[in-house]
């Protein structure tokens, strides 16, 4: 290996003039820079605090830089004046470390680089928010992880991150990604994209914890795709890196753990669907970083399983074996970069148009589909494909209201609109396919979008489980609904591209479906008559009044909504919320028992165990709804049951319970009601 200018090249036969050479061998190892962080510290202040990383940025954090042969003897600290720092990493020419820091003094975190091996720290990245995990692309760009959109997360009360991008010094950063939880952890692959993590729920579907994917995008934040998705386990994979043009390694975790902490696995750029090959697995070291070298051996933060008094410390990974590179029985070492010259990312060209409001996208065939979950979807079965835009709750608007789950304290809390974990979603329109199975459609840019496939009968046959966007002047491209991505489609151009795309950019066209303007009307005059859903003896257990508190037995946020909401809502002992309650499964109304009982009928298979207190045996008594009624329940549960997608609870005859005060991580967050 050859030193220069206080980074690391491969050997060469000449040094470039001016160029101070100290030739070592060729195992000889380059400069590392690493976090270490206080045993027992607590979440350092700033939006990161409230966001899904909080465990990862605590107070005291330094940034540490020595040679990896030789760290006790070299360590130079590069974040003095920093109430902490975290997030190290190189160049691609191993010439410049950039990390994220907060200033002793100042309110947010920002991103830093240092020339050199001695040279200060100058600040290159600076929002009104947080800002962190940052990484080099071509042409001088840097993407990192930030706070400053000020959404909160679809589950629970933390802040969102996601991904941006922008040139040092630049006070106007490009956002991303849109998905309405937290992205973070980008990392830049050899051709240009951006893997990163991706926090997803989209519902109760994956309750309580979610689950993490990782994600793909171009470097202007087009193209967004799964690399591994959420319908792929373990709960966690984070922390990316490329180790050559054809291999990444990354963290898989089925819990949580200190630092993100779990098994190292490596997998295909090219062929993404073949199993991981476990690296080193959690029951031997717990791993919460890695990084690689140029000979294949990778230096990760680890330690030892089973070692709860232990801390995090260097290990140098060869195939297979562990060598203790360095340990601090007071800190933990974290987040190593390695100094060294790396193959510049290829640039990839941008089509995205700035001030562009809109974005196209083609689906192929929506017939097509891998699902195996989804009954068969045959030409002809699909009446019309339906887009929604998620509406985040942002701390901008004002004061926001969460409410503790149903179901407990370990849950998390929920969208302050809602009983159930669903994002309020409005539908841009629904578009019946081509003969062909094919949709083109304008769409608006930079929201999160999801599919619904509206069968025959009204109900979503099949129903998007992760969000995607277009960005502005995108022409997006998908073959089908979750179809086989190892097979290409037919050469041939689809009936809907031959003509204009459908425009769903006309806002006087958009709609909600909600409890509180279209289901409640429909109860108070139709379900909570006098001798059926009220008290004292309501039919079925269930009190279905509207308009005065009553039979809060089973129905914990009745003073929230009212009894009639949440004891539709209400959960059932034994059933999964992921599931659904007793009586309605937000986002799947043909399975719900709700709407069994207003057809008459079984829709879908039923849940085992049932998912009624006896068997279906008879039809609701009473006539049936007319079609514009039951088109109004079915559309209500699948975009996720929610009581009211533009505002909270209006005026009722009782005062809304206080929840103004949102407590996170353990200190209070006083917000609005939005």
């Amino acid at each position: 290996m050859i030193r220069c200018g206080g980074g690391w090249k491969r050997p060469v036969r000449r040094a470039a003039a001016g160029c101070l050479i100290s030739v070592v061998q060729a195992a000889a190892l380059p400069p590392v820079a690493f976090v270490q962080a206080p045993r027992g510290a607590e979440p350092v202040g700033g939006d990161l605090s409230r966001t899904l990383l909080a465990s990862r940025y605590v107070e005291g954090m330094r940034l540490v830089v020595a040679d990896l042969d030789d760290i006790p003897g070299s360590k130079q600290i590069v974040s003095e004046g920093f109430t902490a720092a975290a997030d190290p990493v190189y160049r691609f020419d191993g010439q410049v470390l950039s990390f994220a820091g907060l200033r002793k003094g100042g309110t947010h975190w920002s991103i830093w680089q240092r020339f050199g091996s001695d040279g200060e720290p100058r600040r290159v990245v600076s929002l009104d928010a947080d800002v962190g995990h940052p990484a080099y692309l071509p042409a001088g760009h840097i993407v990192f992880v930030s706070t400053v959109a000020g959404e909160y997360d679809e589950h629970g009360k933390t802040y969102s991150l996601s991904v941006y991008a922008a040139r040092p010094e630049d006070d106007t950063p490009t956002r991303l990604t849109f998905n309405p939880s937290s992205d973070f952890d980008p990392a830049v692959l050899p051709d240009g994209r951006v893997l990163y993590s991706s926090w997803q729920h989209v519902g109760n579907h994956h309750w309580p914890a979610g689950v993490v994917a990782l994600m793909l995008i171009n470097s202007d934040g087009t193209g967004v795709f799964p690399f591994t998705g959420n319908h792929r386990g373990p709960f966690l994979k984070r922390g990316a890196q490329a180790i050559d043009d054809e291999h990444i390694v990354f963290i898989t975790a089925e819990r949580s753990a200190p630092f993100g902490a779990g098994s190292l696995v490596m997998a295909s750029l090219n062929d993404p669907f073949a199993p991981y090959r476990v690296l080193i697995s959690a029951t031997d070291f717990l791993v919460s970083d890695a990084a690689p070298l140029p000979d294949g051996r990778l230096v990760v933060s680890a330690k030892p399983a089973g070692k709860e008094s232990g801390t995090f410390g260097l290990y140098l990974y060869d195939r297979g074996r562990m060598t203790l590179l360095y340990d601090d029985p007071e800190t933990d070492g974290l987040s190593p970069a390695v100094g060294v010259e790396r193959k510049t990312p290829e640039l990839r060209i941008s089509t995205v148009v700035p001030g562009t409001s809109y974005g196209y996208l083609a689906i192929l065939n929506v017939y097509e589909t891998d699902r195996t979950d989804q009954h068969p979807l045959r030409p002809g079965t699909v009446r019309a494909v339906r887009f929604l835009e998620g509406r985040p709750v942002s701390h901008h608007d004002g004061e926001v209201t969460f409410l503790p789950s149903p179901g407990g304290q370990d849950e998390p809390w929920i969208q302050p609109a809602s009983a159930t974990g669903t994002l309020p979603a409005r539908i841009l329109g629904e578009v019946p396919p081509a003969p062909d199975g094919s949709v083109y459609v304008k769409v608006p840019a930079d929201r999160p979008l999801r599919i619904q496939l509206i069968d025959n009968e009204g109900f979503a046959a099949v129903n998007e489980r992760a969000w995607f966007w277009v960005r502005p002047n995108e022409r997006r491209v998908c073959i089908g609904c979750h179809e086989n991505r190892e097979l290409a489609p037919p050469n041939t151009v689809p009936l809907a591209v031959r003509r204009a795309p459908t425009d769903l950019t006309d806002a006087a066209q958009w709609r909600t479906v909600t409890f509180r303007r279209d289901i409640q009307p429909i109860v108070r005059h139709t379900c909570a008559v006098s001798d059926c859903h009220v008290s004292p003896f309501p039919t079925a257990g269930m009190n279905l009044i509207v308009d005065r508190i009553d039979g809060t037995r089973n129905a914990p946020l009745a003073d929230r909504f009212g009894p009639a909401y949440a004891n539709l809502l209400a959960r059932r002992k034994g059933k999964p919320f992921s599931v659904g309650g007793r009586r309605v499964h937000p986002g799947d109304a043909r399975s719900s028992p709700l709407l069994w009982m207003l057809y008459g009928r079984a829709l879908a298979k039923q849940y085992a165990p049932a998912p009624f207190e006896r068997p279906l045996l008879k039809p609701h008594p009473g006539p049936m709804l007319p079609e514009a009624k039951l088109e109004r329940f079915r559309t209500w549960v699948d975009l996720g049951a929610v009581y009211d997608a533009e505002a909270p609870p209006g005026d009722w005859p009782y005062t809304i319970p206080d929840l103004r005060t949102v407590v996170i991580e353990g200190k209070p967050d006083n917000g609005t009601k939005n």
